[in-house]
C-alpha cells in the first residue's frame, strides 16, 4: 500500500425505530450541505451502511459524484466495537452494555475489526474512498488510527453529517480531521446533543 485516504461520515440526523430510522428534515439539510462540501473530492467509491439513514445520506452525497460506484456494506452497520472495562464506564454506559448478550457483543466487535481491516488495508495510490456509517464505527476507525486503548471509542462525541479524514501511509497513519462540521451552520451542528456538547 502506498497512500490512501478514507473520508468517514456519520449519517445525517434521523428519527424512527432502529435500524429503520430515516432522515429528518434537519438531516436532509445536513446531508445536502455535506454533499456540497464533498462535491469536488474525486472518490473512487462510496460505501455505506445498509441502514436507511446511512443509505439516504450516501445517496445525497452520491448525486454530486455521477459514475462513482455506491456500495452498501454490512461491515459499516452500527456496532459496539469493544466492551470497555467496567472501571471505564459510567453507570448509564454500563446499563446500556448490559442489555447486549455476550454473543452479540462478540459478533459486533468482530464486525468492527473486519471493517477496519477491509477499508483501511486496501491498496490504491492516492485513492480516496467515502464511508457513510454510524458514530461508533467512525470512532472505532479513529481509535485504531491513533493506536488508542480499545475503550477510547466510547470517549468520542460525533455529530451527524460531520467529517472525519484518515490518511494511510506505508509506515504510519495520520488523523487529518475529526468531527469536522464546518460545512454546517451552528443550528445544524450537534443536533440531538445538549448545549454543552455543541460548538
Amino acid at each position: 500500500m502506498t497512500h490512501r485516504v478514507l473520508y468517514l461520515v456519520r449519517h445525517a440526523e434521523a428519527s424512527g425505530p432502529e435500524p429503520d430510522a430515516v432522515l429528518t428534515d434537519v438531516g436532509r439539510r445536513q446531508a445536502a450541505l455535506l454533499g456540497e462540501r464533498l462535491a469536488d473530492i474525486p472518490f473512487a467509491a462510496i460505501h455505506h451502511s445498509p441502514w436507511d439513514r446511512a443509505a439516504q445520506t450516501a445517496d445525497v452525497i452520491a448525486a454530486h459524484h455521477p459514475g462513482v460506484p455506491v456500495r452498501p456494506s454490512d461491515l459499516l452497520r452500527e456496532s459496539i466495537p469493544a466492551r470497555p472495562p467496567d472501571e471505564r464506564l459510567t453507570a448509564q454506559q454500563a446499563a446500556w452494555l448490559a442489555e447486549w448478550s455476550p454473543d452479540t457483543l462478540a459478533d459486533s466487535a468482530a464486525q468492527a475489526a473486519e471493517a477496519v481491516r477491509c477499508f483501511a488495508g486496501r491498496d490504491g495510490e492516492g485513492e480516496r474512498e467515502l464511508l457513510v456509517t454510524h458514530g461508533n464505527v467512525v470512532n472505532w476507525f479513529v481509535s485504531r488510527a491513533l493506536d488508542a486503548p480499545d475503550w477510547a471509542w466510547l470517549r468520542m462525541l460525533d455529530y451527524n453529517a460531520a467529517l472525519t479524514v484518515i490518511l494511510y501511509l506505508p509506515d504510519r497513519v495520520k488523523l487529518v480531521a475529526y468531527n469536522d462540521a464546518s460545512h454546517l451552520p451552528a443550528e445544524l451542528r450537534g443536533t440531538g446533543y445538549p448545549p454543552e456538547a455543541r460548538v
